[in-house]
C-alpha cells in the first residue's frame, strides 16, 4: 500500500480484505472437513459447527469497511 492514489488504496484495501476473508474460509473449511470426514476420528465437537461458505463481495465490502476505519483512526 505504497501508493499514494485513492483508487490504488482502495483496490489494496479491498484486496487484503478478501485475503483476510478467503484465509478463515480455507481454514475453517479444512477444519470442518476434517472433522466430518469418515477416514478420520475426532473426539469433541467440531469448532466450526457449519460447513463454511467462501465469502461474498458484500463480506469482503464490510471487512474493507473494517480495515478503512482503522487505517483513518489516529489513535
Amino acid at each position: 500500500m505504497n501508493d499514494s492514489n485513492p483508487y490504488t488504496l482502495r483496490f489494496d484495501i479491498w484486496q487484503e480484505a478478501k485475503q483476510n476473508l478467503m484465509d478463515r474460509f480455507y481454514a475453517d473449511r479444512e477444519d470442518w472437513t476434517n472433522w466430518n470426514s469418515a477416514d478420520i476420528e475426532m473426539v469433541g465437537d467440531s469448532p466450526v459447527p457449519e460447513r463454511p461458505i467462501c465469502p461474498t463481495a458484500e463480506q469482503i465490502q464490510n471487512e474493507a469497511e473494517k480495515i478503512y476505519a482503522f487505517v483513518q483512526t489516529k489513535s
